[in-house]
Order: C-alpha cells, then structure tokens, then sequence
C-alpha cells in the first residue's frame, strides 16, 4: 500500500456511517518489538482498522518473508498529505497531544499553511480526566482525530476510548506535532528518499541511540519468523 491507497481508505471510512472512530496507527520497527514483548499492545495493532508501516526495516522485512510492502507510509507525511485532504475535501480536524506550547505553535503553523482547513480545535496531551477531555472533542464531531502522544500510549489511550469517541477516524502521528510546530526538523530531502531519517533524528538527538538496541532485536524476531527458532535460542 502507498500513501494514495491510505488516503483512498481513510476517506472511505470518513464517508461511512460509523459508530466508532476507525483507528489508524503507523508502526516501525521499535513499536512492533515492544508490540512482541507487550500482549495486550499486539492485540491493539492487530486490531486496528487500518497499519502502514513507517521505516525502511519494515519494507527489509516485508522481502524477507516474502510478503513485499510497496512503500513506507511515515505518519508525519501521512498526515501532512491528510491535512491537504482535508483542507481540500472540507473534513474537519482535531489535534490531540504534545506539549502544550507545542501544541499551540503546530495548530498556529497548520492554520497558516492550511487556510482553508476546518481545524476545530486542539488541546495537549498532559492530562488526567480522559472525560473532559473526550467531551471536548465530542463537542465539536471532527470527522479526524489526531493523536500524538508517542507509542504504545496513543494506541492504548484510543482503543481504550474508543467506544467513547465522536469522531470518523483517529489517527497515532507519534511526534508529529513537534515537526509541525518547528521544534523538530525532519531529515534532509535526500536522506527521507533514502531512507534514511531514523539516522537522522539519532545525530541531532543522541538520547534516542538507547532505543536502537531494539533494532537488532527486530531483526532476530524477523529471521526467526523466516527460518525459525534454533533448541536453546530465544529472541529476547
């Protein structure tokens, strides 16, 4: 699947009569390994209505076990390419997480870049009553929800409320606020071509290298899907 057939899909589900929103989650290789280690996490993505996989390892993976993607789909152009859309379609949108400065300077940069965007409202994701803010999106019906507050809670927090949400979609776009916002600056052109953005974040923010060691974890899990479990071996 490639960017086209997500949007197609999404908007189908916009275009449906559903009860609940249709949950739209964009996992890479570190969330699929704490996916495998975490049941009730594996349950929620295989439940979800709609996975794209953001990052070069999965489409390695995908070859490796023959069961070829077509393309990454990152959540950050996913629902930059959504917001177009949107703007375009006349779908209204919420934005849900990140701090709440940041929250404030991406809701202020999508107006400016989206004019014409049914943006209805946003709030942070630091908060305790999951009700007050539930009722705040419930109020306003936007046919997108996006939610970043970073995986596995986005995933967690909107299966959890799932059934209290009035909204047609929602989405987990993980840090994508704070590219929106300007905090966070995306990759060079040519290194998203290449693929390689996840080098990328590691050298302007070297506090994400302890999560690389996850990396070589999904590899082993992925051989071990292809070739299977030697007696004695583990995939910890």
């Amino acid at each position: 699947m490639d960017f086209s057939g997500a949007l197609a899909i999404i908007g189908w589900f916009i275009a449906e009569e559903r009860k609940n929103p249709a949950l739209v989650f964009t996992p890479n290789a570190e969330i699929l390994v704490k996916a495998h280690d975490d049941a009730e996490f594996g349950r929620v993505l295989k439940n979800a209505d709609l996975v794209v996989p953001d990052g070069t390892s999965l489409l390695w993976a995908s070859k490796v076990l023959k069961r070829p993607l077509e393309t990454r789909v990152t959540g950050i152009d996913l629902m930059q390419r959504l917001l177009t859309e949107a703007e375009n379609a006349g779908w209204s949108v919420y934005f849900l997480g990140a701090k709440p400065d940041v929250i404030v300077e991406a809701a202020a940069r999508v107006k400016h870049l989206h004019p014409g965007l049914k943006l209805v409202g946003y709030h942070h994701g630091y908060f305790d009553d999951d009700f007050s803010v539930i009722e705040g999106i419930n109020k306003l019906r936007p046919d997108i929800l996006f939610v970043g507050m970073g995986a596995p809670k986005q995933e967690l927090w909107l299966t959890r409320n799932r059934e209290e949400l009035n909204c047609r979609v929602a989405l987990g776009v993980g840090g994508s606020f704070d590219v929106l916002s300007g905090r966070v600056d995306r990759a060079p052109l040519w290194m998203q071509k290449k693929g390689l953005e996840w080098l990328y974040r590691y050298i302007r923010e070297p506090s994400r290298l302890k999560r690389s060691i996850l990396l070589p974890r999904f590899v082993r899990l992925v051989l071990k899907e292809k070739f299977g479990t030697s007696k004695g071996e583990t995939t910890q």
